[in-house]
């Protein structure tokens, strides 16, 4: 349990202090993903690699944005246990208004965390969620009928 929470640790600190090296990285990949769909524009939404990339840039902007988030918090990284900011919301009676997935609301009752940061999370999760699916499907797709797919590829 304590590797797990020591892991937990190491990857909170990771994510916080290199949130703007994949913000770029990111963007660069969603570049990459436009690119390839205007030159493969028929056949585009049929090449598995599309999707891996478009997976991978919104794995890394959504990292970037929690990263980007959690520096943002007003309570995040406090080592003065006589701060008040460092006490919890049950104690302060102070409950944050999205539990999901970064809310802070513990120092002084308001939000910390900028307004775009949770909807963008969950915008980021969804589109690599959608892009895993559609990978998978794309690839088995050419696995089951290569010379047909190799075909239409051509048209």
């Amino acid at each position: 349990m304590e590797a797990v929470l020591a892991v937990a640790l190491v990857a909170a600190l990771l994510l916080v202090s290199t949130w703007w090296l994949l913000l770029p990285i990111g963007v660069g990949y969603a570049i990459s993903v436009v690119v390839t769909a205007v030159r493969e524009s028929p056949g585009a939404g049929r090449l598995p690699g599309l999707w891996a990339r478009l997976g991978v840039g919104s794995a890394l902007l959504c990292a970037a944005t929690v990263g980007y988030g959690m520096t943002r918090m007003a309570t995040s990284f406090r080592l003065d246990a006589d701060d008040p900011c460092t006490l919890s919301d049950d104690r302060l009676d102070n409950h944050p208004i999205v539990n999901w997935p970064l809310s802070d609301t513990g120092c002084r009752g308001h939000e910390s965390v900028p307004a775009f940061v949770n909807p963008a999370i969950l915008l980021l999760a969804v589109v690599f969620s959608a892009s895993v699916v559609a990978m998978v499907t794309t690839w088995r797709r050419q696995r089951i009928r290569p010379e047909q797919w190799e075909s239409t590829m051509d048209d």
